[in-house]
């Protein structure tokens, strides 16, 4: 809660917030000038998973590690990963000047974040938006939503992208077509793509396609928008490739497992519990590295950009590529998405395998 400091003399118009170890100062620039931006006294470290689980129980004042334990495995495992790494640079930031990681205050929460931006070498956007994210989390566990929402935190994270924008992780992309004539090679389709939520009980089957609900996506989370996946037949000349085809026979080969634990999910492990998104992502990257493709640089989600860019240099129209990345604007799909394709341009496996207009 921001007030006035009664000490300080009637000439000084700087407000203050109250910390566990005196004040501190509302001025963003007067915070940096003391806190220590080394980037070697708050290197980012992988993590302690106890301090993080011990800074949720205090919240809720309990001392039961199952209820903590039940809190922390409703993140993803690659969430939480982020979230206990910012929350050891937190940490830092916080033992450098004398704060209390408890008392999250907004100018607390605006400090830090000018202090990401002020630390070198510079750290991404994408980078202090996580640090965000995680001292969201753990306001909102609080119920300090008018701290989430405040409008300075909000226009601080908007001058940071002005003056530090996303860029693109790749120049280049992999030509797709690799991928599918490895596909047309094997016996079996990999399960690969960002199916973990795709909702089995929603699912909809006809004789030429698989349609249903994402639970949970992006758009349902921000907009209410629920976001449906179908995947349409090949014909049998290219049936070795045909998604529904396979999906169908998976489907019916897991039907026994998925009894036993009724999982919502329509890929499952063998003893029916749901695939979480890093064992997807195995999958994916082991299907690329079999079509040669270098995963060393190219991680799981560059399969979006490869896709796309590959049906823009097909001449399939802009809007139905950005219909079907689900993006929202132009410039992301100009700026992250189209890329040039390494090797074959155009053409190739996918102009004998599907038309879309």
């Amino acid at each position: 809660m921001v007030s006035d400091d009664s000490s300080t003399s009637s000439s000084s118009s700087t407000s203050h917030v109250s910390s566990s170890s005196g004040y501190i100062p509302r001025s963003i620039d007067q915070t940096i000038s003391r806190v220590n931006t080394n980037p070697n006294s708050t290197t980012l470290e992988t993590g302690d998973y106890s301090t993080f689980q011990s800074h949720v129980k205090s919240i809720f004042g309990t001392q039961n590690s199952g209820t903590s334990e039940l809190l922390m495995k409703s993140w993803e495992q690659s969430t939480l990963k982020v979230y206990i790494s910012s929350y050891t640079r937190f940490l830092n930031f916080c033992t450098l000047n004398s704060l209390d990681p408890s008392n999250i205050t907004l100018v607390v929460f605006m400090d830090y974040l000018t202090h990401l931006f002020k630390i070198k070498p510079p750290l991404s956007f994408s980078t202090i938006n996580n640090h965000r994210s995680m001292l969201n989390q753990l306001l909102l566990l609080r119920n300090q939503t008018d701290i989430v929402n405040d409008p300075f935190i909000a226009r601080i994270m908007t001058g940071i992208h002005k003056l530090r924008p996303s860029s693109a992780k790749y120049k280049e992309i992999w030509d797709a077509n690799k991928v599918f004539k490895y596909l047309y090679t094997i016996k079996v389709l990999p399960k690969s793509s960002d199916l973990v939520k795709w909702s089995f009980k929603g699912l909809n089957i006809t004789t030429d396609s698989i349609r249903g609900p994402v639970i949970n996506a992006k758009e349902q989370r921000k907009d209410g928008v629920l976001s449906i996946l179908e995947l349409t037949s090949l014909d049998d000349t290219y049936s070795q490739v045909c998604p529904v085809r396979h999906l169908k026979t998976y489907l019916k080969s897991t039907n026994e497992r998925r009894k036993k634990h009724q999982s919502e999910s329509v890929f499952i492990n063998n003893d029916g519990t749901p695939l979480q998104v890093n064992q997807i992502n195995e999958v994916v990257l082991s299907t690329l590295s079999k079509s040669d493709i270098d995963t060393t640089k190219f991680k799981s989600h560059s399969t979006r950009s490869a896709m796309a860019s590959l049906l823009l240099s097909n001449n399939v129209p802009f809007h139905v590529v950005k219909k079907m990345g689900r993006w929202k604007s132009n410039d992301t799909v100009d700026t992250f998405y189209n890329k040039r394709i390494i090797g074959e341009k155009s053409g190739g496996f996918l102009n004998n395998v599907a038309q879309l207009s």
